[in-house]
C-alpha cells in the first residue's frame, strides 16, 4: 500500500521517512534520526523544498536529503498547476531518469502521487555544488559545462519515439495551447515589468502571442528532442566541470534551441551574453556532431531566434500575476525578465512575426 503524500513539511516524521524510503526501494535503511529544515522561498519558484537531515539506526546512506512539495504560496501553486509540473516531475524521476543514464541526475529515493488530492512530493539526494552568483551571471566555465551537458541530453532523445503520453508536445495539446493563456496574462506583464522592456518588444510579444498556435504547429514538424524547458542557472548544481540538472517540472518534446536560448538569454551578464552567445551556440552545435547528431546551422539559428519569442510570451505568462513575498526573488525575476527581452532586442526578434 502506497504512504500517504506529504502536504506539509509538518507531515515529514520519522516514520513518514522510513516508508518513503522503502516504498521507493533504491535504499535499503532504516532512519533513526529527522530533522527537517525549509529552504528560503527564493530556492523554489513554484514549489517548496526543505533539506532533511537524518541518522541511520541499520544501514547507511546520504546524511541528507532534498524534500520538493507543490508552493504553499497561492500564486506560485497557481502557476505549478497551470503548467501540470508536479505531476511532470514526478512521472520524469519515474519514467525518463532511469534511461537517461549519461545525465548526471539528483538521485530520486521517492516520488509520490495522489493527483486526486493534489498531492505530489519527490525525495532526492542534496547535492553539494559551487556557489554562483546570479546577478553577476555565469562564468565562462559554467556557461561551457551547461553547454556541453545540454546538447549531451538533447543528443540521447533526438528524434526519438515519444513513449511518454504524460508529457506535453509542441502542438495544441501542448505549447498551442496556451494561446487563450497568454492572451489573458500577457497585458498584465507588459504594465508590470514594463520599465525593464527595451521598446518595442512588448509590442513584439503582445503581436506574437495570437500567432502561438500557428508557429507551435509548424514547429512541431521541425527536429524535436527531450527539453528540460526552464534550463536556468538556478535549475544548474556545478561541481567545477560538472553539471547535475535539477528541476524537471515542466520537461517536454520540442525544439532544442528552447534550451539553450532559455540558458544564455536567462544566465549570463548581459555584456558577457554579447559577446559569447555565437561561441555558445557553436559549442553546442560542434558537440551535437561531436555526438552523432548532425543540425543545420541556419535552421537552428532561425529556432534560436523563435524561441526567444517563445520565452518572451511564457516568462511573461508565468510572471503576470506572480508576486514573490521577497526582495531578492522579486529582483531577481526583474533581471532574468530584462536579460531576456534584451536579448530579443539585441537579436531583432520581432523581424520574425
Amino acid at each position: 500500500m502506497n504512504i500517504a503524500v506529504p502536504v506539509s513539511f509538518d507531515d515529514v516524521t520519522l516514520e513518514w521517512i522510513n516508508a518513503a524510503l522503502h516504498e521507493g526501494g533504491v535504499l535499503d535503511a532504516l532512519i533513526a534520526s529527522v530533522i527537517v529544515e525549509p529552504m528560503h522561498p527564493s530556492k523554489g519558484l513554484i514549489g517548496d523544498l526543505a533539506t532533511i537531515y537524518v541518522t541511520y539506526r541499520r544501514g547507511s546512506g546520504p546524511s541528507a536529503f532534498v524534500l520538493k512539495l507543490p508552493a504553499a504560496n497561492p500564486d506560485s501553486r497557481h502557476i505549478g498547476e497551470m503548467l501540470h509540473a508536479y505531476a511532470r516531475e514526478v512521472a520524469f524521476y519515474r519514467h525518463v531518469a532511469p534511461h537517461a543514464v549519461d545525465t548526471r541526475l539528483a538521485r530520486c529515493y521517492y516520488s509520490g502521487a495522489d493527483e486526486h488530492a493534489g498531492r505530489w512530493a519527490i525525495l532526492l539526494e542534496s547535492i553539494e555544488a559551487d556557489e554562483f552568483n546570479f546577478f553577476a551571471g555565469a562564468t565562462m566555465a559554467q556557461a561551457n559545462a551547461a553547454v556541453d551537458a545540454l546538447a549531451d541530453f538533447h543528443h540521447l532523445w533526438w528524434n526519438a519515439a515519444d513513449p511518454f503520453d504524460w508529457m506535453p508536445g509542441f502542438d495544441t495539446s501542448g505549447v498551442g495551447g496556451l494561446t487563450s493563456l497568454w492572451l489573458a496574462n500577457l497585458p498584465f506583464f507588459v504594465d508590470k515589468y514594463r520599465e525593464v522592456l527595451p521598446d518595442p518588444t512588448a509590442e513584439w510579444v503582445l503581436a506574437f502571442a495570437p500567432r502561438l498556435s500557428t508557429w507551435s504547429a509548424r514547429a512541431a514538424g521541425e527536429p524535436l528532442t527531450m527539453v528540460h524547458s526552464d534550463y536556468r542557472i538556478d535549475n544548474l548544481l556545478f561541481q567545477g566541470d560538472q553539471v547535475t540538472m535539477i528541476d524537471w517540472q515542466t520537461t517536454m518534446r520540442a525544439p532544442a534551441a528552447m534550451d539553450l536560448s532559455c540558458f544564455i538569454s536567462t544566465s549570463l551578464g548581459m555584456d558577457d551574453r554579447r559577446n559569447n552567445e555565437g561561441v555558445l551556440i557553436d559549442r553546442y552545435l560542434n558537440r551535437l556532431t561531436m555526438q552523432g547528431t548532425f543540425v543545420d546551422r541556419s535552421w537552428f539559428l532561425q529556432s534560436y531566434d523563435e524561441n526567444l519569442l517563445w520565452w518572451m510570451g511564457q516568462f511573461g505568462n508565468n510572471l503576470a500575476h506572480l508576486d514573490p513575498e521577497d526582495h531578492a526573488t522579486s529582483a531577481a525575476l526583474s533581471t532574468m525578465v530584462e536579460r531576456v527581452y534584451t536579448a530579443a532586442f539585441d537579436r531583432d526578434v520581432g523581424r520574425l512575426l
